[in-house]
């Protein structure tokens, strides 16, 4: 396969979470792969690797995925779905994606997750097409044929990753976590990065979770549609309890830009309850 490539300079930049996360891709493979090692700074309140951090993994594999579907558009992240079955709290994910649908303005792609040769995870996403605007939208798209090591030079994090993206709970029974924006959390168009936008959904959904059931709580599944893009900040959170079964709640949760009207941004259901065995 080659030398592992380096990413464009322009995007992201020297210091950026998805560096920091560690990720590789092989936008070449046959189905497109990505990979993550659990960071013990990337657990949620249960101690294993959290659905923010799986969403990011799902949203950079299906993203190379659906840049082969693409022609001369760009891509932006609709709807991403991610489903724990089971947890991991070391090791490495490993996932595969697999175009479902490739429309006029949608693509959609289906990711597998596996951890030590075990599937842990499910993940579908939504892309829409846009126009590709900018030098690093527009540059050209040759065929990759070499693992890319997005981490390189990266130590990872030394403290949590919710510390590190800026991210702070102003009210944990109500899901209020704030999330500043800035190149460190950035996209390529000017605004949040998808996956950290889901990974800021997953910490409200836990925080008030733990506030109703304990502290040991992890989220399972999350589907969130994305409305519009976060570009000013902070972005604010908020969580309203929709149904509770048994150990587990099914949860509204949603991110509104407050430095932009309080535009609604993202809406998400999420289903957090005791820790998966």
């Amino acid at each position: 396969m080659g030398e592992p490539q380096a990413l464009p300079r322009d995007y992201p930049p020297a210091e950026h979470v998805l560096r920091d996360l560690r990720l590789w891709s092989d936008p070449g493979a046959e189905p497109p792969a990505a990979g993550l090692p659990v960071q013990a700074a990337l657990a949620g309140r249960s101690g294993a690797c959290s659905a923010g951090a799986l969403a990011v993994l799902v949203d950079v594999v299906a993203g190379a995925a659906a840049l082969r579907s693409a022609g001369a558009y760009w891509i932006a992240t609709s709807d991403l779905r991610v489903h724990w079955l089971r947890p991991v709290a070391a090791g490495e994910l490993v996932a595969r994606a697999e175009p479902l649908r490739s429309g006029r303005t949608s693509i959609v792609i289906e990711v597998a997750v596996e951890a030590a040769g075990a599937r842990v995870a499910r993940g579908a996403v939504g892309f829409s097409r846009l126009p590709a605007t900018g030098e690093y939208q527009t540059r050209p798209r040759e065929p990759a044929v070499a693992r890319i090591e997005w981490g390189a030079g990266s130590q990872g994090f030394a403290r949590p990753w919710s510390e590190r993206i800026g991210a702070v709970v102003r009210d944990a029974e109500a899901g209020v976590v704030e999330l500043p924006l800035g190149p460190y959390v950035g996209n390529s168009l000017g605004g949040l990065q998808g996956g950290i936008g889901v990974a800021l959904l997953d910490l409200a959904a836990e925080a008030a979770a733990s506030a109703r059931l304990g502290p040991a709580v992890a989220t399972r599944d999350l589907a969130v549609h994305f409305l519009a893009l976060g570009r000013a900040g902070p972005l604010r959170t908020r969580v309203e309890l929709l149904r509770k079964d048994g150990d587990a709640l099914l949860l509204r949760v949603e991110s509104r830009d407050t430095g932009a009207g309080d535009r609604l941004c993202a809406l998400a259901s999420a289903t957090v309850g005791a820790p998966l065995s």
